[in-house]
Parts: C-alpha cells; sequence; structure tokens
C-alpha cells in the first residue's frame, strides 16, 4: 500500500527511538527505550515509521516467531490521526509477514474494529489490571525460588509449549535486564512454573507468567510481591484464568483496559493458553 500524501514509511534506526518514546508517552503507553530496541535488534527491518516533514508520526513493528508473527506497537501521533496514517501503517506491517506465517496480535478495543475489518479473529480476551500498593495479606510461601542458570532447558521448553514459539532472546533479556523479577516454580527437579518482569514507564509489568496450576501461579505472584521494590505494576491476565484472576482481585488489583489476542490466517502453533496466566504485554505477546 502506497504511503499517505505527504507521509514517507522508512525502516525505523536507533536514531528513532526518542521519537518512538515520544509517541509512546503521548498514548499513556508503558514502553522504555530498551523495548525499542529490542525491536531494532530482535527483528532487524522490521520496525517502521512514518514520517511527515522531517518528524515521526507513526510507527509499526513486527516481531518473527517460527509459525506466527507478533504485530505490535501501531502509534500515530495524536495530532495526525484521523488521516489514515495507522492503517497505512498497519498494512506495512503486515506486508512483512512472511507468506504462510500467521499474524497476532493483541488489540485494544478501538484496534479490533480495524483488525475485524482486516480479517482479524479472536483467540482469547485479556484484561489489563494494575496495583500501587503492598497487600497486606501476601507472604512469600515455599516453593518459588529466583532463577538459576541451571533452569533454562526446562523453562524455555515449557515456555514453548505455552506460547507455541520460541522466544529464548527475550525471555533472555528480561531475566539479565530484571532479574528480581525472574522466579521459577519447581519440585525436586521438576519445573511447575516461571515469572518473569521488567521495568516500565509507568509501572513495572509482570509477565510472562507461566505455570501448571493458579496455585502455582499465586506462588510466583506472591515471592515477586514481596520482593518488588517498585509498587506500582501491571499485569496482563487472559479471561479464562478465573481462579488466578480472583486472587488478583483479593490482593487489590483493578482493571485497566481490557485488549483481545486475535490472529489471521491458519493459526496452527497457538501453544497452551491454559499454562498462560500473564502475558509478556501486547507488544511482545
Amino acid at each position: 500500500m502506497a504511503s499517505r500524501p505527504g507521509v514517507s514509511i522508512r525502516e525505523m534506526v536507533t536514531a528513532d527511538i526518542p521519537a518512538g518514546l515520544r509517541l509512546c508517552r503521548a498514548s499513556h503507553w508503558n514502553q522504555t527505550e530498551r523495548d525499542w530496541e529490542h525491536f531494532l535488534t530482535a527483528a532487524p527491518g522490521n520496525a517502521l515509521v512514518a514520517v511527515e516533514q522531517g518528524a515521526v508520526v507513526g510507527t509499526v513493528a513486527a516481531l518473527p516467531y517460527g509459525s506466527f508473527t507478533w504485530i505490535s506497537m501501531v502509534l500515530v501521533d495524536p495530532s495526525a490521526r484521523g488521516r489514515g496514517i495507522g492503517t497505512t501503517l498497519l498494512n506495512r506491517g503486515l506486508a512483512l509477514v512472511p507468506h504462510g506465517s500467521t499474524a497476532r496480535l493483541d488489540a485494544t478495543p478501538a484496534g479490533e474494529v480495524i483488525y475485524r475489518k482486516l480479517d482479524f479473529v479472536p483467540e482469547y480476551g485479556l484484561t489489563r489490571l494494575f496495583l500501587d500498593s503492598q497487600p497486606s495479606d501476601v507472604t512469600r510461601g515455599s516453593g518459588a525460588r529466583l532463577l538459576e542458570s541451571s533452569d533454562w532447558p526446562a523453562l524455555l521448553e515449557m515456555d514453548l509449549r505455552a506460547f507455541g514459539a520460541s522466544r529464548a532472546s527475550l525471555l533472555e533479556r528480561l531475566a539479565a535486564e530484571s532479574p528480581g523479577y525472574a522466579w521459577v516454580a519447581e519440585d525436586h527437579g521438576r519445573l511447575h512454573g516461571y515469572l518473569m518482569g521488567r521495568h516500565g514507564h509507568l509501572r513495572d509489568q509482570i509477565g510472562p507468567l507461566v505455570a501448571d496450576s493458579a496455585a502455582t501461579a499465586r506462588v510466583l505472584l506472591d515471592a515477586v510481591l514481596v520482593s518488588r521494590t517498585r509498587h506500582e505494576i501491571f499485569i496482563d491476565v487472559p479471561e479464562h484464568q478465573h481462579e488466578f484472576r480472583e486472587r488478583l482481585a483479593q490482593l487489590g488489583f483493578a482493571m485497566e483496559r481490557p485488549f483481545l489476542r486475535m490472529y489471521r490466517g491458519r493459526l496452527t502453533t497457538a501453544g497452551t493458553p491454559s499454562l498462560v496466566h500473564a502475558i509478556t504485554g501486547p507488544e511482545f505477546g
């Protein structure tokens, strides 16, 4: 699709990161400089910007995950909205999805309307929850400990089952940059779940949280809540995790907004949603 009159689309480069952050702040999104750097290094050439009169007015990114590609960071400057720039960027991002691959994304309610017109269909609902205080009734119990190097083979195997594709480079980055958020639930050499997180602009983000039961997810969450250094956090939770969501409500988590996980094409490797208690975030899946 051709760009809008007066608007050009080009590859995003490191020098564009401040502009990308400016768009995030204008939309009250949580991403940091390191998040943008991940898009540029993990999938070179798969992040694009829209430029008008020398200024970046929009972005889109596409992260390849084997049989599917994650569409992310569809952002448009508020002053440039309503002129089709976002739709143009989205279509250029979709053009980066290899032939035969599936496009997946997490849509806001406003974005869902656009994605349905482009033949995206629902996968499952998500809710962004937030907490800005320390719950009084949470304690660190047994069964959870900080991630160790020997945990990686089992962790990556479990994540592959949960997510449907390898995202080793992303998980390794999260663990290296935010080791205080990297926890596992393990018993007699068997991994039952893991949790990671990262620092954000507005709040820190908990996720992914992959566990074989709501009880395991609770143990991991409690460990992080007790040990974290920043009270303000986000967590994005699938709607089908009813028992875990009840625990979050008891702890005082409140809803910020819903998302809808969607896909276009044939989804052959959807993973195992029952294992997913919190996603990494809508930008990473």
